[in-house]
Order: C-alpha cells, then sequence, then structure tokens
C-alpha cells in the first residue's frame, strides 16, 4: 500500500512502474488524514459528541447496531456532524439517520447489513461532491458511509491498480473534491476523454457490498451482469469498496492551450460550427472545450504531445477565429511535464488534507448530443445571445466538451458495452449557474428555460443526460430515461435482481422492474 500524501504516492509510482494512474479525468489525488481524524469507535464519547448521552446507543437499533460492530459512526448532535453530512451544493442539504466511517472493507460490509436489519436506505458518500447531495442520500434519514477514510492505492507489476473508494480525483480541469467513486461509476468525462476514452473504460474488477449484505467480486468473467451495471449505473447496485483498473503510461509531455475570445452572435455560430468540423477529424490527441458567459467566452484544452504539433492540428482554429482584440489571435501554450499538468487542471497543489472545504450554491443541467446542424447553432447562439438581463442573473457557465469524433476513444466502444449509453454522442453542454443567495429559483428557471427550448427544437431521441452532471429538476422516470437510454430496461432487470427493496436509492437512480409502470 502506498503511502497517502500525494507528492509521496506519486512519487511511489514511479518507482514501481514509471508511470502513474493517468485515468481519462487527469490524475488521481490521494489525501493525508489530519490530526482531528479519528480511528474506531471505543467511547461513546467519541461517537456522539459531548451534546449526546450513552441512552442514544440503546434507545437508537441503527446506532447500537453500529456500535457493536466497532464502526465508527456520527449521530446528529455530534462536533463535526455538519461536517460530515454537507456536500458540495449548499441549496440541496439533508438530514442522515447516522453517519458510518469505515476503515475497511469487513467495516464497510458490517455497516450495509445494520442499515438492512434496520430497514434504513444506505448511501455511499465518497467525494461528495454530487450536485444533487445523492451521496447523504437524495433525501432524509440515510444511513451514510463516509469512504474518504479508505484512500489506498497499490499498483501492480502488470501495470493494474487497486484503489480504495476515498481516494479523489483532479477532473477535468475544476474539482478536485471529485471522489473517484461517483466518477467511475457514471462515467468519467475530461481532458483525456477523446485519447483514453472514459474513467469506466478503465475498470476491468469491484470488491462490491450488495443489498443483502454479501460481498463479491466483479469482472468481465465474474458477475458480468454486476459488472456492467456498474459501469455507469454503479451507485444503484452497491457500494465499491476497492476498484481494480487498468493503466496506461503517462505522456513524455502535455501541451495545455487556451484562446480567448470575444465573439458576437454571428461569429459564435461559425466559431462552433469550425470547431466542431474540426474535431471530428482530430487525432485523439486533442481535447478542448469551449467556456461561454454572458460576458467571455474561452476555448482551453489539452494536447498529448508538443506546441507543434499542436499548432498543426489547430491550424484551421488559428486562421478562422477571432479573439479580443487586445490577444489577437493569440494562442496561449504550456508543454509541461506530468506532475505540472496535474497541478494546472487541479488549479493548485494535489495533495488535499482532510476535510476538504469546497462547497458553493448551484445548480447545473447538461445535454449529450450528436454534432450539430448549421440551424441548430443558429438556434442555440441565438438563445444564448437574447437571454434578457443574464448579467444580472446568478453567474452561470455553459461548457460545450467536444469528446467525439472520427479518432476519439470515447466513439470507439458501442453504447451497449456498458450500462453508460452516450459513447456515440459529439459533445457534452453543461449550463451551470452559482448564486451566493439563498434563493436561486430565478436562476434556475434561466438555464431550465435555456434548455427546454432548445431540447425542443432537437427532438426526442437526439439528445440524453450525463447522470454525474445531476439535474434536481428531474423526475425520476425522466431521469432514468435520459442518463441510461437503451440501456435502461436491463438495468431495471438486473436491479430487480439484486436490490429489490431498494436498499440503495437515490431521486434519480434505477429503479427495480417490478416497480416500473
Amino acid at each position: 500500500m502506498l503511502k497517502p500524501l500525494a507528492t509521496q504516492w506519486l512519487q511511489c509510482i514511479t518507482l514501481y512502474l514509471g508511470t502513474v494512474l493517468f485515468f481519462y479525468w487527469i490524475g488521481i489525488v490521494s489525501r493525508n488524514i489530519s490530526a482531528s481524524g479519528r480511528g474506531p469507535v471505543d467511547q461513546t464519547q467519541d461517537a456522539l459528541g459531548s451534546t449526546q448521552n450513552a441512552s442514544v446507543l440503546t434507545s437508537d437499533p441503527l446506532v447500537t447496531c453500529l456500535a457493536a460492530a466497532q464502526v465508527e459512526f456520527l449521530v446528529k448532535g455530534a462536533a463535526n456532524w455538519t461536517q460530515e453530512t454537507q456536500g458540495y451544493n449548499l441549496r440541496v442539504m439533508y438530514e442522515p439517520a447516522a453517519v458510518a466511517i469505515p476503515t475497511s472493507i469487513d467495516q464497510i460490509q458490517a455497516a450495509v447489513l445494520c442499515g438492512i436489519d434496520n430497514d434504513v436506505r444506505v448511501t455511499a458518500k465518497g467525494g461528495g461532491h454530487s450536485f444533487g447531495s445523492y451521496g447523504i442520500g437524495g433525501e432524509d434519514g440515510h444511513l451514510v458511509i463516509t469512504l474518504d477514510r479508505m484512500y489506498g492505492v497499490s499498483v501492480h507489476d502488470d501495470g493494474t491498480a487497486r484503489i480504495q473508494p476515498g481516494v479523489r480525483t483532479a477532473v477535468a480541469d475544476r474539482f478536485r473534491s471529485v471522489g473517484i467513486g461517483g466518477l467511475v461509476l457514471h462515467g468519467g468525462y475530461g481532458l483525456a476523454t477523446r485519447t483514453h476514452g472514459l474513467t469506466l473504460d478503465w475498470l476491468i474488477g469491484a470488491t462490491v457490498i450488495l443489498a443483502n449484505g454479501t460481498m463479491v467480486h466483479c469482472s468481465s468473467a465474474d458477475n458480468e451482469d454486476l459488472f456492467w451495471a456498474l459501469r455507469g449505473a454503479g451507485s444503484s447496485f452497491g457500494i465499491v469498496a476497492e476498484f481494480e483498473f487498468d493503466t496506461f503510461e503517462v505522456p513524455e509531455q502535455i501541451t495545455s492551450f487556451t484562446m480567448v475570445l470575444n465573439w458576437l452572435e454571428s461569429e459564435a455560430v461559425n466559431g462552433l460550427g469550425m470547431l466542431q468540423d474540426l474535431i471530428t477529424e482530430a487525432p485523439k490527441e486533442l481535447n478542448m472545450l469551449i467556456e461561454m458567459t454572458p460576458s467571455a467566452q474561452s476555448i482551453q484544452g489539452t494536447y498529448y504531445g508538443d506546441e507543434d504539433g499542436l499548432k498543426g492540428v489547430l491550424q484551421p482554429l488559428l486562421k478562422h477565429v477571432k479573439t479580443q482584440e487586445t490577444q489577437a489571435g493569440e494562442l496561449r501554450m504550456a508543454t509541461v511535464g506530468w506532475i505540472e499538468a496535474l497541478e494546472k487542471f487541479g488549479y493548485g497543489p494535489l495533495d488535499m488534507t482532510y476535510p476538504l472545504k469546497q462547497h458553493a450554491n448551484m445548480y447545473a443541467t447538461n445535454l449529450v448530443v450528436y454534432a450539430l446542424t448549421q440551424g441548430q447553432l443558429e438556434a442555440l447562439m441565438s438563445i444564448f445571445y437574447k437571454t434578457e438581463n443574464a448579467t444580472s442573473r446568478p453567474t452561470w457557465t455553459m461548457l460545450f466538451e467536444l469528446v467525439g469524433g472520427t479518432h476519439s476513444a470515447l466513439t470507439g466502444i458501442d453504447s451497449s458495452a456498458t450500462s453508460f449509453f452516450h459513447h456515440d454522442k459529439m459533445m457534452l453542454v453543461q449550463l451551470s449557474g452559482l448564486s451566493p443567495r439563498e434563493n436561486t429559483e430565478e436562476g434556475i428557471g434561466l438555464l431550465e428555460g435555456f434548455k427546454k427550448t432548445f431540447t425542443d427544437m432537437l427532438g426526442d431521441g437526439n439528445w440524453g443526460m450525463y447522470a454525474n452532471y445531476v439535474d434536481t429538476e428531474l423526475d425520476s422516470a425522466a431521469a432514468q430515461r435520459l442518463y441510461w437510454g437503451g440501456n435502461l430496461e436491463r438495468l431495471q432487470q438486473i436491479k430487480a435482481q439484486l436490490d429489490p427493496g431498494e436498499v440503495f436509492w437515490n431521486p434519480q437512480g434505477i429503479r427495480p422492474a417490478s416497480h416500473v409502470e
């Protein structure tokens, strides 16, 4: 097992293989438990905090079960209750029945059994980054099993790796707080998707605690239905206690790039069309996204090669994109090594000590779409530029992640190969709004109206949605259909076999076939 500090972890992996785990998402960040982190419970005071007393242990059978199993836990009133039950999105918060804090696979299993025996739904919390706070249950009253004390990483001579579920990731270019569990179990887009595919495409096995409390292993040759379901809809089927990945060698150099834009509406239509054409035939080494806000636009990306190679690939862009007058035609590039790239796209040092404090008051929605026609691009930009009073609304962003194309690793995988359905799409479009205010209804209405107008034009069957960018305004039936498309029926059948009582539940998770009207 490797040491928990990110710097030590990376050095150790280099000694093991001369490689590091560079799954699609720009890297894994292992974390150090601070001096305030606690071990297994052996006193009532440790578990309950100063405002509780021993009578709670005997009055609550769930708590009694956890104490008897020697699993550390918290209940409301403990000193760090808020810290452990507060998710990333402050707009949607829930109150668990209790929080279990296992430090071993056996303790995860024991905690799940306590939930089952007491008819309490069970939810795994990894990074806690769910936009819908589903790691806290998505409703009140769940037993939350927080996994962030289990952050071990081991790499083997055959190039495979075993990773515990408490590891966080430096995902894309924004969120170091994202946990590996939610990321891999529902997809895993980022600034290497075209080069290497989704995170879940590299999963080769897992140890899982099921809804009956048993522990099983799954892979392509072992419990195949479970393994298929885990890779795209995993949170509905169990708690993964250990992941097994294949890995690939770190590239010798990575060139990051940025272009700041100042598009008018017509320029945006032409620019997006050109970039879509460019990515359709671009080599898989090119990964990029377009970020648009009411006041600015930019292109960001990574190229797995040197600056000359990047310039050659981006030649159409360099000729046609109009940038701001003070930066006319400027392509900002930086070729760096592996560790520098991880730090750049993680926005800072890789070591993240517990507890992690990253929160927002926000709403997000998204679309996964095929290549857009000229008419569709015109309609989309018309909506974007004609949104009234946009700058006075909550801060909002539209991201176009250009992930498809002829040479993309993503599109080389059939949509039924895993339960993730959207391998064949060209773009992932995310709409998100941040607000310092408690009332976010205005921002939600703005983005929902934007999405509805555009999807009405696209028509049914021509778009879907990505489960990791949770849209809390979707009802259960719509969410399942849009997230999992043609794979939904098989998922519902597997759910009926493995979890008919919905021990593992969230508002938009897979429902058992027997519960579907």
